[in-house]
């Protein structure tokens, strides 16, 4: 679904020219005049993003505040030419970013992106928290928390010790310098910092640029938040580099009160994603994980649908579930064994985590059936997801031994939940209806996918 952003500027011609650049990019866009509107818009609209021009909060910076608290979502300030010493101010108050004017397209859409992505990460973790809380299965992180370390790296020792001998009294990290062949050789987790701060220059073939990728694309640094700090007048080279992966971009001069700023947002949202990882990876794993699969299991599968269904209620929106079961399972235990069965199972299992979406649910409710869940997903996209997921299970080979190669195929029932229904779905309802469709799909001759007509 495409992004919804809320436009709050005072000047109609801004507004504008500001929603043609965005719908442009298909973002669906609001606007309001004054901030009272856009208050007001949030508690009906639920944007996904906030734009809003700096002269309506200029004389107030409590009143960012209490626009991140009508809605908490990413909140991005339009200054002024003039306004970079204002930034800092705008940071403190709880605006994820200020760009200049005049806006370049580049810059801002590559910022959008980034913040839209970072929200969608932040509402996937807060829905498995949520599902973890309900099973009682996650707790408050108590105890001693280590000092967070911050790498300065720059083209040049010099530029890198004074950047950190300034950052020292903005944070209270741990702050060294690397350079950059370092940090790109950095393989033991417990020498990786939290934060890596990079200048970058202007040049096509920075290699502080290239960096990012490959920081992103390393076991051992994937982890880490970026902030990236450009030439001053250099957008495409911003927005390049928050396309390649940083969390963050700020330009010179260095300001070292913001960069702090900077620094300590990206550190809390950091180690918030470490702590959902944990409960994930250890809190969840013993309980609610089918153990031949590696998928959830039923007991899992059932609370996050509750949360999933709650979710979609709050916010207007549809979701899928479907009940997908394999075709002729038993003559497959029969004819090859049961060792055969599980190798079926586990290739499926796969198959399905391997094409689905970080925020879809795929479970084992047992034996040879599955359950998926996707939220925010409409009938016409479910129907294609499910067709896709049973050609590809068609056409995947199960090497069982040596001498064994199987084919399976796979039958699915699918039930949508509407975003006009005022009360939140029962997921056994929901649960009932895929698998009355499921009949009805295996009743049909199998390998295919039948939508249940009392998707509600």
């Amino acid at each position: 679904m495409p992004g919804r952003v809320l436009i709050i500027d005072p000047i109609a011609t801004n507004r504008i020219l500001l929603k043609v650049r965005l719908a442009a990019s298909n973002y669906r866009v609001l606007q309001a005049s004054t901030l009272a509107e856009g208050v007001s818009l949030t508690g009906s609209a639920t944007p996904d993003l906030i734009v809003i021009d700096q002269s309506l909060i200029a004389a107030d910076v409590s009143a960012l505040r209490g626009l991140t608290r009508a809605h908490p979502c990413p909140i991005v300030v339009l200054t002024p030419p003039e306004g970079l010493s204002a930034r800092a101010q705008m940071l403190a108050a709880g605006a994820a970013d200020c760009l200049q004017k005049p806006i370049n397209d580049a810059l801002l859409l590559a910022r959008l992106r980034s913040l839209m992505r970072f929200e969608t990460t932040r509402r996937e973790t807060g829905l498995r928290d949520d599902t973890s809380r309900a099973l009682g299965l996650a707790e408050d992180g108590v105890g001693f928390a280590p000092q967070s370390r911050v790498s300065v790296v720059t083209a040049g020792p010099a530029q890198a010790h004074e950047w950190a001998q300034h950052l020292r009294g903005e944070t209270s990290a741990q702050v060294n310098v690397l350079s950059l062949d370092d940090a790109l050789d950095l393989g033991d987790a417990d020498a990786v910092p939290d934060l890596f701060l990079l200048a970058l220059s202007d040049k096509e073939d920075d290699l502080h640029l290239q960096a990012i990728t490959e920081l992103r694309s390393r076991a051992a640094t994937r982890s880490a938040a970026i902030i990236a700090v450009t030439p001053q007048d250099a957008p495409v080279t911003a927005a390049m580099a928050l396309d390649l992966g940083a969390d963050d971009v700020t330009s010179c001069p260095f300001d070292a009160a913001e960069i702090g700023l900077r620094i300590t947002t990206q550190l809390r949202h950091k180690h918030r994603a470490d702590q959902l990882r944990a409960t994930v990876q250890h809190g969840l794993q013993a309980a609610v994980t089918d153990p031949l699969t590696g998928l959830f299991n039923r007991r899992y599968a059932l609370a996050h649908l509750k949360q999933i269904a709650e979710r979609a209620a709050e916010e207007g929106a549809p979701y899928a579930v479907m009940i997908l079961d394999i075709d002729r399972f038993k003559l497959v235990n029969d004819s090859h064994g049961h060792a055969a069965g599980d190798s079926v199972l586990r290739a499926l299992s796969s198959c399905l985590s391997d094409n689905l979406r970080s925020v879809d649910m795929v479970a084992r409710l047992g034996g040879e059936e599955f359950v998926i869940a996707l939220p925010d997903t409409g009938e016409t996209q479910a129907r294609i997801v499910a067709e896709r997921l049973r050609q590809l299970v068609c056409d995947m080979p199960v090497v069982v031994d040596a001498k064994t190669t199987l084919r399976i195929s796979v039958s699915i029932g699918l039930t949508i939940s509407l975003p006009e229904v005022t009360e939140c779905a029962d997921p056994n309802d929901l649960l009932e209806q895929a698998d009355m469709a499921l009949y009805g799909a295996k009743d049909n001759g199998r390998n295919q996918v039948i939508m249940s007509p009392n998707a509600a």
